[in-house]
């Protein structure tokens, strides 16, 4: 039994079989990357709250590596340029995330999504008992907010809805500065009269990409095992001619 390979099938066979390949490695980089940031996430969440740094120090935040920080900050909410973000809650009810500006004791702003209320209970004035004129500690989550795609709607400033959470939005439409280059997400001790409701961080993120990488080389693997089939049964049928 020989093997008699041809010349187009291979040239066409080799392009496809380095593609797979190159697939595959894309995704176990992917997949170191997905680890890297679950192990972020669980250490993160595992710590003591740590103050937020003085202001003079924001400009050298690198947020890739502070996000899922557990975190703590006083100041006072700015309850009238709260923003509302279109966000279903954890349990996929539709609803607003509130992100409320809050100027913090130590100078500055900083952002808390103090968390979610259902359509019924967006205007303030359906959740008075919930905006806090005191002085406030706030625990929760620093975040990255993810960034807007080609699918996203843009903001209706009109009636103050967000479809997704731009920090450097947020505070141009509110008019603070400076702001904190993260997002706070607000842990899940409840607000007075139980709105917002805290605790919406989405920590549960999906890995598939050990079976994606194992899926394109498993390709490969059939590529070449379709190559080696053909050109041996060409070699064998030649053989017996």
């Amino acid at each position: 039994m020989s093997l008699r390979p041809m010349l187009w099938p291979t040239v066409f066979a080799v392009p496809a079989l380095i593609v797979l390949i190159l697939l595959g490695n894309w995704q176990m980089e992917r997949l170191a990357w997905k680890e890297d940031l679950l192990t972020q996430i669980a250490q993160g969440m595992s710590a003591d709250p740590v103050p937020l740094p003085a202001s003079e120090t924001w400009a050298s935040i690198d947020p890739s590596i502070q996000r899922y920080t557990s975190a703590s900050a006083t100041g006072v909410f700015d309850h009238d340029n709260e923003a509302h973000a279109y966000i279903s809650s954890l349990s996929g009810e539709p609803g607003y995330h509130v992100i409320t500006p809050l100027k913090l004791s130590q100078g500055g702003w900083l952002l808390v999504d103090r968390g979610f209320v259902p359509i019924s209970k967006k205007a303030a004035d359906t959740r008075p008992a919930g905006q806090v004129s005191d002085e406030v500690t706030v625990q929760g989550v620093l975040v990255v907010p993810d960034e807007a795609n080609a699918f996203t709607p843009e903001p209706d400033l009109v009636k103050n809805v967000w479809y997704h959470r731009p920090i450097d939005l947020l505070a141009d439409k509110a008019g603070i500065s400076p702001v904190f280059p993260m997002l706070m997400d607000a842990g899940p001790v409840p607000n007075p009269g139980g709105l917002p409701v805290g605790g919406q961080t989405r920590l549960e993120l999906k890995n598939p990409h050990l079976g994606y990488a194992l899926t394109w080389y498993g390709l490969a693997v059939t590529l070449i095992g379709v190559w080696l089939a053909f050109f041996f049964a060409r070699g064998r049928a030649g053989a017996d001619a």
